[in-house]
């Protein structure tokens, strides 16, 4: 399976979105691999080796790749492949979502991340991709419910899909991150707990993707691996 988390816009939690996602489906017995795409940046690649460095567990690879398609081979290798592509990066985000079974991608409550966000999800339609292989992502949400209201309306009057379970914004999170830990590995309970069905939400719908998998149930934990199935790439 390949997850694209693609993006015109920098900043909005792109790479904290998958290497949480990379950790949680790790933690679940999944074979993960990050493909950091962003080769100038590297911000996913920085974080494996502060992961390394503190001795984190579940170890999750991490690679720099200058191409898409060199990373969609080495996806055969792994039961989950997330590609974090780099921000601005029109063409390669067409053809990273070209592989991906689900192409999320993150903003915030502000329109000046929504609107251009909107406009990529427009632009990969537009090129042939299905609208319902496209989710939205609330990531570094911090705001109040009626900012939450107001976000969800504008994406749903432009016709997007936009997930229930959202990413929040606290400085717990980008202290594990600077510790080399995804958003779900802080110390504080609450903070995991919002931030878990996120996780939950997206495998509940990649893993009906997979073949000879029958009526999946996914409430609490993420599963199945490919003990049990066999991955589409």
């Amino acid at each position: 399976m390949i997850i694209a988390v693609v993006s015109q816009k920098g900043g909005v939690g792109k790479s904290a979105l998958s290497r949480f996602l990379a950790v949680e489906f790790a933690k679940s017995g999944w074979s993960v691999k990050i493909a950091d795409l962003d080769t100038g940046q590297g911000s996913s690649t920085n974080w494996k080796a502060r992961r390394d460095q503190n001795a984190i567990k579940p170890e999750v690879p991490v690679e720099k790749y200058a191409t898409v398609s060199r990373a969609v081979q080495d996806a055969e290798r792994y039961e989950l492949m997330i590609l974090d592509g780099p921000a601005f990066a029109e063409k390669r985000g067409l053809q990273m979502a070209e592989y991906a079974d689900l192409v999320v991608i993150p903003t915030s409550y502000s329109l000046d991340d929504l609107q251009p966000q909107v406009e990529t999800a427009q632009h990969l339609e537009v090129a042939g991709i299905d609208p319902e292989k496209i989710k939205f992502i609330f990531c570094k949400a911090d705001g109040s419910d009626t900012e939450e209201a107001s976000a969800r309306s504008y994406l749903k009057r432009a016709g997007m899909n936009v997930l229930k379970n959202l990413m929040p914004e606290r400085a717990s999170i980008r202290h594990a991150s600077n510790n080399g830990q995804s958003a779900s590995e802080v110390p504080h309970r609450t903070v995991r707990e919002r931030i878990i069905p996120l996780a939950v939400e997206i495998a509940n719908i990649i893993i009906p993707k997979i073949p000879d998998i029958e009526e999946p149930q996914v409430h609490t934990t993420i599963e199945p691996t490919r003990e049990t199935a066999c991955a589409t790439h």
